[in-house]
């Protein structure tokens, strides 16, 4: 049985697009261009810092 983790603050790239209302194309668009809210990558997983989001909303890019 796998659980999964509710608690972490760090969200995949689909994840990452609900929480700011766009689509994952969006996400992958701003990942591609340089632009868009800053994340990780660990091979080839991208993941989001709830941290790097809140800031990305605050800056008025979404």
């Amino acid at each position: 049985m796998t659980t999964e983790r509710t608690d972490t603050p760090w969200m995949t790239s689909e994840q990452a697009a609900g929480y700011l209302s766009v689509s994952k194309g969006t996400m992958h668009n701003w990942r591609s261009k340089g632009a868009g809210p800053r994340y990780r990558t660990v091979g080839r997983i991208v993941r989001y810092h709830r941290d790097d989001l809140d800031a990305f909303l605050m800056e008025g890019a979404a």
